[in-house]
């Protein structure tokens, strides 16, 4: 499993080192998503939308830069 060192006591910043590289590695989502069976035509619908969604992300992402650096030249 997952496992934080909690030094001098600090109980409370370990729980919250935890919570954050568990909402980064996903696992609630997985956890929530094994609960209960998922049909195959559902799953490759949610798997394909969740793949669509990064790759969108992803391009906004890389357009936001070049606009970025665009101004940044001054124009």
């Amino acid at each position: 499993g997952r496992s934080i060192e909690v030094k001098n006591g600090g109980v409370a910043e370990a729980l919250n080192k935890l919570q954050f590289i568990l909402s980064r590695n996903r696992v609630a989502l997985e956890l929530r998503l094994v609960v209960r069976h998922e049909k195959k035509g559902y799953k490759r619908r949610r798997l394909s939308s969740e793949r669509w969604r990064k790759m969108f992300a992803h391009e906004v992402r890389k357009k936001v830069q070049l606009v970025n650096k665009i101004r940044a030249r001054g124009a």
